[in-house]
Parts: structure tokens; C-alpha cells; sequence
């Protein structure tokens, strides 16, 4: 009867064996988890790796003549003060007229995923805006990959005004007595 047992006791040792073996072969079950992960990927936080810069031409009498856009690849989420500089210095120009810089402003939506149901019911409650008060480098905050394209900067720019010419007459003195003129009032 000993026998038995362990002959019977052998074969389901054995058969288990097999089994898990072939389940651990089976990759059905992560495929069916990758699909479903895919359909979520849009809500995972990524780097931010490229952002719209846009550039605001406001004319003497306050009034916006001129908007253009550019997309800028960026490195570890950040713009560097070199390359900021770089780029404010060379759109200062436009219409072969110079500007001067207002404001800089960055749109960094970093939503948190749990929030985004949130987000959509209350807009208003959120301000992604930002005011860079100084020149170095500008950093972004990890974004959900839905949002990413609305990552920006905004640079304002205003026109310099033309430099009015002098009113004031130039007096030149010459070598020797200045002569002046006596004018004499004829009295009535």
C-alpha cells in the first residue's frame, strides 16, 4: 500500500510540475495586462520634452500687430538661461522695428492624474500660469501625456518708441567776443 502511495503521490508531484512549467510559459495573461495598460498611458506623468514658445508684438498704442509660434525641443525638462537669452535677444526684433521685453509667462500643466476629473468640472479653480520674474533657467513640472502639447512660454514684447529729435537750439562759440545784439523798444 506504500507503494501506491508513493507512486500516486509521485505522479501528481510530477504532473504539478508540468503544469506550472507550462503556466509559467503562458504570457497570455501579460498581454491582456499590456492592452489594458495601453488604454491608460495617456494618464501617466512624462517628461515634458518639447514646448510651444509664443511671441507677442504689442504695438505704441498698446494693440497686439503680431503673434508667431515656434516649438522648441528641450533637455530635462528645462529651458537654460544661455539658450532663454539667446532667444529673447534674437525675436526682440520685428518688422525691422526694435521691442522691448514685457513679460515672459509659462503654461506648465502639472495635473496630478487623480485630478483630471476635477480639472475638467472646474476649470476655473486651477491657474497653470505662471509670471518668470527672472532670467535662468526655466523648469516644467512632469505633465500627463494628454496635456502635453499644451506646455508653453510666453514672451511679450513691446515696441520701442522712436526717439524724438532734439528741440533745443545748439549754441557754437567761437574764438574771440561773442557779439550780441542790442535791441532797443520803440516806445509809444
Amino acid at each position: 500500500m506504500e507503494e501506491e502511495y508513493q507512486l500516486h503521490y509521485s505522479n501528481i508531484e510530477n504532473s504539478n510540475i508540468e503544469s506550472s512549467d507550462e503556466e509559467l510559459e503562458d504570457n497570455s495573461w501579460m498581454d491582456v495586462l499590456e492592452k489594458e495598460e495601453e488604454d491608460y498611458k495617456s494618464f501617466y506623468k512624462e517628461n515634458v520634452d518639447i514646448v510651444k514658445i509664443f511671441y507677442t508684438y504689442v504695438d505704441s498704442d498698446n494693440k497686439i500687430y503680431y503673434v508667431k509660434k515656434n516649438n522648441l525641443l528641450i533637455e530635462n525638462n528645462k529651458i537654460n538661461r544661455d539658450e532663454l537669452i539667446y532667444i529673447l535677444k534674437k525675436n526682440k526684433e520685428h518688422n525691422h522695428k526694435n521691442h522691448k521685453l514685457i513679460s515672459v509667462l509659462q503654461y506648465n500643466i502639472d495635473l496630478e492624474p487623480e485630478d483630471v476629473l476635477n480639472y475638467l468640472k472646474f476649470k476655473e479653480k486651477y491657474n497653470f500660469l505662471t509670471i518668470v520674474s527672472e532670467i535662468n533657467d526655466i523648469l516644467w513640472n512632469e505633465t500627463i501625456n494628454i496635456f502635453k502639447n499644451l506646455n508653453s512660454l510666453h514672451i511679450v514684447y513691446y515696441e520701442e518708441p522712436k526717439k524724438k529729435s532734439s528741440t533745443t537750439k545748439k549754441v557754437y562759440i567761437r574764438n574771440g567776443k561773442l557779439k550780441r545784439k542790442k535791441h532797443t523798444r520803440k516806445r509809444t
